[in-house]
């Protein structure tokens, strides 16, 4: 390592969680933004932190065969996306190594390798649902993003995450907000929907205070864009307005499912069908099979397995989303359910010992709460099925489970989020 001015030349070690690359400045560890392992790199280092400091690369002196050229022009200040200088089917590796030693940093796991990672049908273009901040530009309005840990608006409305059909209604959107030098409402977010299976699409808007005459002014500029079914505005002090439909269908296989506005709706649809599919051949559901669901959200995980003859309790904080795993529950004539709208805690303080043969739980990124993993430590389930969109939780999860007498059977990563550091990962666990 050598220092020049007031820049460093460091060669990368490995990637870590994020997507940064490490290295040493002496004992001092360094992150280092867009990089690959082995790449000797100018960077320029940035405020000094306690523990390790942070860079972003100057000048790659020595390139690794895996970089490309990232096609997106706001790649570099954005910072939604952490891989698109890396060839895609290189991600896979490198998420999969990200994946071992967070494990074993982490969960202090004996794992020195996974499975391939099953990657996206799509490497770009594959998000249901994006949403955006619409801010003041020029003498109109624009659509962007807030650049990673700031409040600077990136533009973005060309984000090449976003499927075409999807970014053309965005486009529609954002030339009205251009030509409005004053709207009849303040707008803070947008977000955008679009079904995969029937071309549907809905607009969510999050506005300040106001009144149903503006706002009903303001949906009317966007009402006769292609394919919108609905459009709803939720202001800040509470008032909710829909125009049309307040949810858009999508199918998954053969099940058709509503997702509604204030429900979780998954970035990547395809392959979350084939996520769905992966774990239903892993229960091998039979008729009396008796599976509990935490953290159900619209069923997409819970209801394939009904529909295959187990017994499913659903159960769901969002009243939302759990209303949508009930009308899908419906629509797809699936009988052998039953819902609970409670937190994931206490629907486990609610069950029994040998109440349930299998256990699914589906937690948000903060994975499971201590008094989660106790109950289901108390519970000694037969099986346990986890999915996680969090590596680091789910590690530290996967530790407090194993010390409780769980052990990993096995796992599967898949690629939800191409282009980023995020990692989907279903794990088995077993007593």
């Amino acid at each position: 390592m050598t220092m020049a001015e007031d820049t460093l030349t460091v060669t990368i070690e490995k990637l870590v969680q994020g997507g940064r690359g490490l290295a040493h400045q002496g004992a001092q560890v360094m992150f280092v933004r867009g990089v690959l392992p082995a790449e000797t790199v100018v960077v320029s280092v940035e405020p000094h932190r306690k523990d390790f400091q942070e860079a972003g690369v100057k000048k790659v002196v020595v390139a690794s065969p895996d970089r490309v050229t990232p096609p997106c022009p706001v790649y570099e200040i954005c910072g939604g996306c952490q891989f698109q200088h890396i060839r895609y089917e290189a991600q896979l590796h490198y998420k999969a190594a990200i994946l071992v030693e967070t494990l074993q940093r982490v969960g202090r796991l004996q794992v020195t390798q996974v499975p391939a990672v099953i990657p996206s049908l799509q490497p770009y273009g594959y998000r249901g649902g994006v949403r955006f901040v619409v801010h003041r530009s020029g003498a109109g309005f624009a659509l962007g993003f807030h650049k990673q840990g700031s409040q600077e608006l990136v533009a973005a409305s060309g984000c090449l995450l976003v499927p075409d059909a999807l970014r053309l209604l965005v486009a529609g959107v954002s030339e009205r907000l251009a030509a409005q030098p004053k709207l009849p409402v303040r707008v803070d977010e947008v977000e955008v929907r679009r079904s995969v299976a029937f071309g549907s699409t809905m607009l969510s808007w999050r506005t300040g205070p106001a009144g149903a005459e503006p706002v009903q002014a303001f949906c009317d500029l966007f009402q006769d864009l292609p394919d919108l079914v609905g459009q709803v505005v939720t202001t800040r002090t509470g008032p909710r307005w829909v125009f049309g439909q307040d949810w858009i269908a999508e199918r998954a296989d053969d099940l058709i499912f509503r997702i509604s506005d204030r429900s979780f709706m998954q970035a990547n649809w395809r392959l979350n069908q084939t996520i769905t599919r992966t774990l239903t051949e892993w229960i091998e559901p039979t008729p009396g099979l008796r599976v509990l669901e935490l953290y159900a959200g619209i069923g997409t995980l819970g209801l394939p397995i009904a529909r295959r003859g187990a017994l499913v309790t659903e159960v769901e904080a969002n009243q939302h989303a759990l209303a949508d795993c009930r009308q899908a529950a419906k629509i797809n004539h699936i009988g052998r359910c039953r819902f609970r709208h409670l937190l994931a805690e206490a629907g486990l303080k609610g069950t029994t010992d040998g109440e349930y043969d299998v256990i699914l739980v589906d937690p948000p990124r903060a994975g499971l709460s201590g008094e989660c993993i106790q109950e289901l430590v108390r519970l000694e389930g037969p099986r346990l099925l986890y999915l996680s969109c969090d590596a680091p939780t789910l590690a530290r999860d996967l530790g407090r489970l194993c010390a409780g007498g769980y052990k990993v059977r096995r796992l599967q990563p898949f690629d939800m989020f191409p282009q980023t550091a995020h990692l989907e990962t279903l794990v088995e666990l077993a007593r």
